[in-house]
């Protein structure tokens, strides 16, 4: 009878411990694209002095479209306040593009690289969220 407790004691805490890999890998892996996009947008502003490019416009859309398909997923995982920084600069991003704001452009580039990075050391799996 004491077999079947720690068989389902092992059971349960390997479940846990797979729950808390998926959860880890989603959210590494949402982050990371969001910031790998904002990476190749800011690679491309260095060699441009406007903010008016159809393809500069295309990266940004898809980075919004990205975000709203990552934000949705990691609601399900995290508190949604902890993330709605990015979502804040994402979309000012394309005000931003429409005022020729090229600072300000960067520096919300910089805030959602900055939070992301930020996000990928405190949001996932722990030790602490297994027990």
């Amino acid at each position: 009878m004491k077999l079947v407790h720690y068989i389902n004691f092992f059971l349960i805490f390997v479940f846990l411990i797979a729950i808390c890999v998926i959860e880890e890998n989603l959210v590494s892996t949402s982050l990371e694209s969001v910031q790998n996009q904002c990476c190749k947008i800011e690679n491309y502003l260095v060699e441009k002095d406007s903010l008016k490019q159809t393809e500069l416009v295309l990266m940004v859309d898809n980075l919004e479209f990205t975000w709203t398909e990552q934000e949705s997923k990691l609601c399900y995982l995290v508190n949604h306040a902890s993330v709605k920084e990015i979502g804040y600069e994402v979309s000012h991003l394309k005000g931003y593009i429409e005022n020729d704001d090229i600072d300000a452009f960067k520096v919300a580039l910089q805030a959602i690289i900055f939070y992301s990075h930020s996000y990928l050391h405190f949001m996932g799996a722990n030790f602490h969220n297994i027990l």
